[in-house]
This record gives C-alpha cells, sequence and structure tokens, in this order.
C-alpha cells in the first residue's frame, strides 16, 4: 500500500518589534537640559571675553609705559610732550594730527584703518612706535568704534583707545586759566613726579573727532574743597568721558610702570561709559563727588600743585 504523506508547514505569525528611538517627551527634556546648560554657560563665557579683552589692553598699557619710559632715557627725562616738534599733539605719541589721512571722509573703515598703519610705519613720524613698533598697541580689542563709525573729520572713527591724562606730560596752564589748572600743572620729565606709583600716565579714553587729540582731561578747582568724608583741599568735574571697552572695567597705566584695572561702581558712570564706548553722545554726567569712583580717580590724576 503506497502511503502518501503530506508535509505542511505551519506558518507562525512573526513578531515586529518597534524601531528603538526617542520619544517626543524625552526630545523635550533633552532641549531643555541643553537649554538651561546654555543659560549658564553663555554668562561665563561673555564673562571670559570680557576678561580676556581686559587683559589685552594692560598688555598694550604695558608696552606703552615701557615705550614711554625708553623715550624719556634718551631724552633727557623728558615725558613725551604735548604739542611741539618732539611728539605730536595726542595721547601717546603715536596718533599725528598733522598726518591725518584715516579720517577723512568717504574712506572705508579698512581703508583709514591701512592709511594708520602705513603712517604708524613710517620711520620718524611718531616718537614711541620705535620702541613699541606693534600698531595693535594702541587698541583695545574691545573697543569697536573703528568697524561702524564712518570715517571724517567729526563723526568719533578711531583706532587709538588710550590717552596720555592731562597731568602726564599734557598741556601747562597759566596760573590764571579758567577754571581749572594752577602754575606748572602737568608734569613733563619722569623724575619730577612726586609719587610714580600712583600717578595715571595711560588711561583708556575716547574723542568725537575720529582719535585722540590732546589728553583725558579733568576740570580741577584747586581752590573748592571736596566734602567729607573725603575732606581734599581741591575738587575735580568731568571733563573727557570715560569709556569701558570690557564691561564696567577701565584699565589704567601709571608712571612707575606697572599697570592695573579697576571696577567702576557708580551706575551713571557706568552708563554713560559703556555708551561712550559704542559710539555714543559725549555728555559727562557728574554724579556725587562722594564715592570711591571719584576718591579713586581724584588720588591717581596727581599734578604739581595736586594736594592730598
Amino acid at each position: 500500500m503506497n502511503c502518501i504523506t503530506l508535509n505542511s508547514k505551519r506558518t507562525t505569525a512573526r513578531s515586529f518589534t518597534p524601531a528603538s528611538g526617542f520619544t517626543l517627551i524625552e526630545l523635550l527634556v533633552v532641549i531643555a537640559i541643553i537649554a538651561i546648560l546654555a543659560a549658564l554657560l553663555l554668562p561665563v563665557l561673555a564673562r571670559a571675553k570680557l576678561k580676556a579683552t581686559q587683559v589685552t589692553c594692560l598688555s598694550n598699557q604695558k608696552q606703552l609705559i615701557l615705550a614711554f619710559m625708553m623715550f624719556s632715557a634718551e631724552n633727557d627725562d623728558q615725558i613725551v610732550p604735548f604739542g611741539t616738534s618732539q611728539g605730536p599733539k595726542n595721547m601717546d605719541g603715536y596718533i599725528n594730527p598733522t598726518a591725518n589721512t584715516w579720517s577723512v571722509a568717504g574712506l572705508t573703515s579698512d581703508q583709514a584703518l591701512a592709511n594708520l598703519t602705513k603712517m604708524l610705519e613710517t620711520p620718524g613720524v611718531d616718537p614711541l612706535y620705535k620702541f613699541a613698533p606693534n600698531v595693535g598697541v594702541i587698541h583695545c580689542p574691545g573697543d569697536t568704534r573703528y568697524k561702524f563709525l564712518v570715517p571724517g573729520p567729526t563723526t568719533g572713527w578711531a583706532y587709538d583707545s588710550y590717552s596720555k591724562p592731562q597731568n602726564f606730560g599734557g598741556e601747562s596752564y597759566s596760573p590764571t586759566s579758567t577754571p581749572f589748572w594752577g602754575q606748572g600743572a602737568t608734569y613733563t620729565t619722569m623724575s619730577s613726579i612726586a609719587s610714580p606709583s600712583q600717578t595715571f600716565a595711560i588711561h583708556e579714553d575716547c574723542d568725537s573727532r575720529g582719535y585722540n587729540y590732546g589728553t583725558w582731561v579733568l576740570n580741577w578747582n584747586l581752590t573748592t574743597p571736596t566734602p567729607a568724608p573725603f575732606a581734599h583741599p581741591q575738587s575735580f568735574t568731568w571733563e573727557d568721558p570715560l569709556p569701558m571697552y570690557h564691561g564696567n572695567v577701565s584699565t589704567s597705566a601709571f608712571a612707575d610702570g606697572h599697570v592695573e584695572p579697576y571696577t567702576w561702581g557708580d551706575g551713571a558712570i557706568i552708563r554713560y561709559g559703556l555708551s561712550v564706548a559704542a559710539g555714543g553722545p559725549l555728555n559727562p554726567p557728574n554724579p556725587p563727588n562722594l564715592t570711591a569712583d571719584y576718591e579713586y580717580v581724584y588720588q591717581g590724576f596727581r599734578f604739581p600743585g595736586w594736594a592730598q
């Protein structure tokens, strides 16, 4: 007997496992975590950038004050003078208004900067350049006016970020000048500075005329005292602005060669400093004199005839 065996194939249902991945809720949680981390890190990065800018400023001013000292050593102890044949009428010996080819109307920022660089690199044009032969040494990286202000004689375009204060090789006003200064209002030699470690020699500055033409000036009143608790026999009001290119911190070089940062605390000064650093109008506030900021400036702006 022939037996026929039927082989039937047993079919089984295939089980499907969903592909692994994030659910919508998990994605939202990850995005929220990233947002929180960014919110925490961005301020830290911003502060780090401001700190790096500050460090560059201090390095620039260190190079400039050393250049001042080397100039003095070669020129009978003289500070780079104000408006003589030995030095252009400006903050640090670099920018010469008689060769003002960089702040001409119609130039682009790149053209103006190229003209400025060419002028500075011309031998014999500026008395300090041979001691600090680096164009960037006059520029704070936080000073962006040269990028967005159009070059011209009155537009505020500028690459130089620093000035000599008036007390350090500035104009020598007469005793009858109105209303600020007395006889011998500025130091003209390094050795004549009574307290070099406490005397401003370089400060951050800005000028509406397209470069720092002249010095950083305060309006001193030699016979009007500062009230208590400081109780100085003299006083001052603000004249030139205090630009703040890296937050509420400014940097200064002193006549002994050291440099230091200073953190401003007065709200009016800070708002104004940040505004002018960004190309705002030069209309300085006169906050109350009884502040730590006023005292810091009073103590650093020493000149012949200055009184404690």
